[in-house]
């Protein structure tokens, strides 16, 4: 289906937009080194058949720079949530009182910090395939575009030299991002 010049723009956008957005979201979830809420708070338990991140079941604080404690609203679900902790693999090991679930947040060792710092750059670069793919649709709608007369060609060469701006801004905010996380990883 071919689209006019704006409408790919837009979507290219929105596209690389939500890529750095989730990978925010995802740099936020990843120690360093202190207890954070977003550790937790995406991580996602069975809510009586309900995949539910924990932010919307529970109350989740940082009493300590190391301590995460989470009081869920319905107490029958702690089990669950401490399982979906532990399954999550984010390196937390809860334990419960039956009505509050604790977690430790492990002191950092430097071959931790370099485990966690390599684990950042796969990520970020999961995130740049995902801004090259949206570079690659946008350039196959305008090509398509073009082939059915809505483009003209110079729309077509501005559309590749604008997806391709966006595509370069959209990694350099990557490359920020996975700067500044790892720095802070890398702090002792």
């Amino acid at each position: 289906m071919s689209k006019d010049y704006d409408t790919i723009m837009l979507e290219t956008e929105e596209a690389m937009d939500k890529v750095i957005e989730h990978l925010r979201q995802e740099f936020i979830g990843i120690s360093a080194g202190k207890a954070s809420t977003g550790m937790v708070e995406n991580v996602k338990f069975d809510y009586y058949g309900a995949p539910t991140p924990l932010k919307q079941a529970a109350q989740i604080s940082t009493p300590d720079a190391s301590t995460i404690t989470i009081k869920p609203f319905d107490m029958s679900q702690v089990k669950n949530i401490s399982k979906a902790i532990m399954e999550a693999n984010i390196g937390l090991n809860p334990s419960d009182d039956g009505k509050v679930i604790i977690c430790r947040v492990p002191a950092m060792t430097q071959e931790n910090r370099q485990r966690i710092a390599k684990q950042l750059k796969d990520i970020a670069e999961k995130s740049k395939v995902a801004i090259r793919n949206a570079r690659h649709e946008a350039i196959k709608h305008g090509d398509t575009s073009l082939k059915e007369t809505i483009l003209t060609e110079d729309d077509h060469r501005g559309l590749k030299e604008e997806v391709q701006k966006l595509t370069d801004k959209s990694n350099k905010s990557i490359e920020e991002l996975l700067e500044k996380k790892t720095a802070d990883v890398m702090k002792v």
